[in-house]
């Protein structure tokens, strides 16, 4: 009877150091694929970023120089590229923190709940800002122009506005994606433990 006990004793410890390990590679699967997806999140922002701050001298070559745009609506748009690379450098700081995601999971889940929802948020200040500009260069072009080129480029104009928008929109919804993922990973984690 010992003996049986003994070896029941022994499968118990067995399976239980088992599930430990598996809990252990578990948690190294989770922790990995969150840390692709926070890379991904950065890499989008610094591309953006990157981007934007390119649009500073070509919007002065393509504004002012090329199309005799005003200096003001350049530096609004300066202004609004500087903005782009504020927000993506504030609200990617702590993706770019290296202990995210080795810390805890809880903190880690508020962390990107947080740039997730300010992520979103930013459409609130980004489409109005977008939607402003593209009036003002509108409004100068049409001032420009005769009425022949005027009904030449309204429809190119719109067309360009309609497609940058769609991008950007295509853009904010898959980084959106991305963190919903994150918080989704860290969730089922949790449900496991």
């Amino acid at each position: 009877m010992d003996y049986e006990l003994d070896e029941m004793r022994q499968q118990m410890a067995i399976l239980k150091n088992k599930l430990d390990n598996q809990t252990i590679v578990s948690d190294r699967l989770i922790r990995r694929a969150i840390k692709h997806n926070v890379s991904t999140i950065n890499k989008r922002y610094l591309a953006i970023s990157l981007l934007a701050l390119a649009m500073i001298p070509y919007g002065y070559w393509a504004f002012v120089k090329l199309n005799g745009l005003s200096i003001p609506l350049w530096i609004a748009s300066c202004v609004m590229m500087l903005l782009v690379v504020g927000f993506c450098f504030f609200n990617g700081r702590a993706m770019r923190d290296n202990k995210l995601v080795e810390g805890n999971l809880q903190d880690t889940m508020r962390k990107v709940a947080t740039a997730k929802k300010r992520d979103a948020n930013w459409l609130w200040i980004g489409i109005p800002m977008v939607l402003a500009w593209a009036g003002w260069v509108g409004w100068e072009m049409s001032q420009k122009m005769d009425s022949e080129h005027w009904n030449y480029f309204m429809p190119f104009f719109i067309i360009c506005l309609v497609a940058g928008c769609g991008i950007g929109l295509t853009v904010h919804f898959k980084t959106q994606r991305y963190y919903r993922d994150i918080i989704e990973q860290i969730e089922d984690a949790e449900d496991n433990v």
